[in-house]
């Protein structure tokens, strides 16, 4: 068995040396470059002032040459430059006479070569090597210049014990950068040393002991930072404590909710929105539920009956697209493997991120296939009904227009006309109500197929306005248009859109005695929206969502059976619209608005 392989430590920098060799590199720098330019300086100004005193030396000794130079006195001459040369600096001496012929001269040493590097007619100071200086001064005596004074001196040695001094000052003042640099390290160490103590008490957290504390008594901003830190700490196991609590309670609630999902009756399932299954309890409609996870929403797709399919994707559509709800949607799916119709009631919800994506679409299911045959059983016995009553009543309907005629020519027709108007109004209530079961009955099935074209939605109201014109002047009503001035173009069914208008305008000439009902479109972002707008006897606020029910009548006097409304919604809801009404009160009017989107 191979032994573990030994972790090697990351390289680590104490914070001592960090703080103390810098230190140490920038105040060495700074004196190297200090003694530079101070030795440079010192350098020019000792150079400087050691050429001002040869120069006053050369002047000097050319006093003193002068009056035996003009009295032509050559043992006194000698005796003078004899005496200059003795100087130990002094190298070189020697006098000229106004043509430039020596006229006495000495050389303690040889340097024939260090004067050959200075011109004849040369006058002043001149550095000829590292360590000689000629000096050439100019002998005048009542502004006439008798020759003049040459001397080579040796300066042996002046910038290399410069140069020493300095050098000595420099390692003194190195050794003492390098005593303040330790002594930097040793007061370092003392005031971070409450870190380590901190750093050990990290680490024995990280092995997972919580009750760790740093014992810092620094009495400085480290102490504060230690008690903070155990402040943190103490904090910290707290809500670990907590947050383990609520993970448990979670847990416990994960899978109790785990269990309900599992378990319920209908099926719940998540999309992404790539159309991949995520969630999933139960298989379905003859499938496993392996293989929903697996083919995701291509094979959910493939299950539906051809129209419930095109149903189920625009519903999809309007998810995705508006991110909204929808509920209700009915879905029909053909049994993988008998190919019996399953009926289900979907509802469809996104689920959307903190930037207002959709990050899942979340579906339930309902199986209402017993439901469904139970209705479909309910609504063929309406329908057998009505058709039944529709015979008889249509016969009886004739019977009284013959009626009507025959008490016309008869003398005594007075005497029966309300009668028989009795007996006419009543059988054309009747008739209308069996023919709006028999239009409500189709819807609710489906019988009554919608066929969707390309439209323009403000010719249908002005169809719907022309053909309406007359019964509102019947009730001496005025009827005023306000569409929009762009066409309104839409996919939709143009007979039962009609179907809808005509209802809606119906129950507004129903419920109106006096004035004049709008009928208004408005185009906004792609959103139609169609108003009602009439001057009748308005609606309760408590009545407003419950009008659109089935056989719901607020004023019983009233003509119909309350389904009117009822199929307007239904319309509506078949073009993925939608339809409510609006009122201030009873006695104020009301209007009712249907909106259609016109990318659907």
């Amino acid at each position: 068995m191979e032994g573990k392989k030994k972790i090697r430590k990351p390289f680590r920098m104490s914070l001592r040396l960090k703080l103390a060799f810098p230190m140490m590199i920038f105040a060495t720098v700074m004196m190297v470059i200090f003694f530079q330019t101070t030795f440079h300086t010192v350098e020019s100004l000792v150079l400087e002032r050691n050429e001002s005193r040869l120069q006053a030396v050369a002047e000097v000794f050319a006093e003193t040459v002068k009056v035996p130079l003009i009295l032509k006195n050559q043992q006194v001459l000698l005796a003078n430059i004899e005496w200059m040369a003795k100087r130990p600096d002094v190298k070189e001496v020697r006098v000229e006479d106004s043509e430039g012929v020596i006229v006495g001269g000495l050389s303690p040493t040889y340097a024939s070569g260090d004067a050959s590097l200075v011109d004849r007619d040369f006058i002043g100071v001149k550095r000829v090597t590292e360590d000689t200086y000629a000096v050439a001064v100019p002998i005048i005596a009542h502004d006439r210049r008798l020759g003049r004074v040459f001397i080579l001196f040796s300066q042996l040695g002046l910038e290399r014990e410069l140069r020493k001094v300095f050098e000595e000052r420099l390692l003194l003042s190195f050794v003492m950068a390098l005593l303040l640099t330790i002594m930097t390290g040793v007061v370092t160490w003392l005031a971070i040393r409450p870190l380590f103590e901190l750093k050990a008490t990290v680490q024995e957290i990280l092995k997972g002991d919580l009750t760790a504390r740093a014992p810092v008594y620094s009495y400085d901003e480290i102490q504060d930072l230690s008690e903070a830190f155990n402040e943190m700490v103490s904090r910290l196991a707290r809500s670990l404590d907590n947050l383990r609590s609520r993970t448990e309670a979670l847990e416990e609630s994960e899978e109790k909710f785990r269990q309900i999902v599992e378990n319920a009756g209908d099926i719940i399932f998540s999309l992404t929105s790539e159309g991949q299954m995520a969630l999933l309890n139960q298989g379905f409609s003859g499938c496993p539920r392996e293989e929903f996870f697996a083919r995701g929403l291509p094979l959910f797709l493939e299950l539906h009956e051809k129209e419930s399919r095109e149903r189920f994707e625009e519903t999809l559509k309007i998810v995705r697209e508006e991110k909204r709800p929808v509920v209700n949607v009915a879905t029909t799916h053909l049994h993988r493997t008998n190919h019996t119709e399953i009926f289900y009631q979907t509802n469809l919800t996104p689920v959307l991120d903190h930037e207002g994506r959709i990050k899942l679409i979340q579906g339930v299911m309902r199986d209402v296939t017993e439901l469904r045959r139970i209705e479909l059983m309910k609504e063929s016995l309406i329908r057998d009904v009505a058709h039944e009553l529709k015979t008889p009543t249509a016969k009886f309907e004739m019977v009284v227009n013959w009626l009507e005629k025959d008490v016309v020519k008869n003398k005594e027709a007075e005497k029966y006309k309300s009668i028989v108007d009795i007996l006419k109004s009543n059988t054309d209530r009747l008739m209308r109500t069996i023919t709006s079961i028999l239009d409500l009955t189709k819807l609710e099935s489906g019988m009554d197929r919608i066929v969707k074209t390309d439209l323009n939605l403000n010719e249908v109201l002005r169809q719907v306005a022309h053909d309406m014109e007359p019964i509102c002047k019947q009730k001496k009503l005025a009827l005023e248009c306000e569409l929009d001035d762009r066409p309104l173009p839409m996919k939709g069914d143009r007979d039962m859109l009609y179907r809808l208008f005509v209802n809606l305008i119906g129950n507004a000439v129903k419920f109106s005695d006096v004035g004049k009902i709008t009928l208004k479109s408005v185009l906004e972002k792609d959103q139609i929206t169609v108003s009602i707008d009439d001057p009748g006897i308005g609606i309760e606020p408590e009545d407003l969502d419950i009008i659109f029910e089935r056989f719901v009548q607020k004023t019983a006097s009233s003509m119909g059976i309350g389904v009117g409304l009822t199929i307007c919604r239904d319309v509506a809801a078949l073009h993925q619209g939608k339809i409510w009404a609006e009122s201030a009160g009873l006695g104020k009017g009301a209007v009712f608005k249907v909106q259609f989107n016109q990318k659907i």
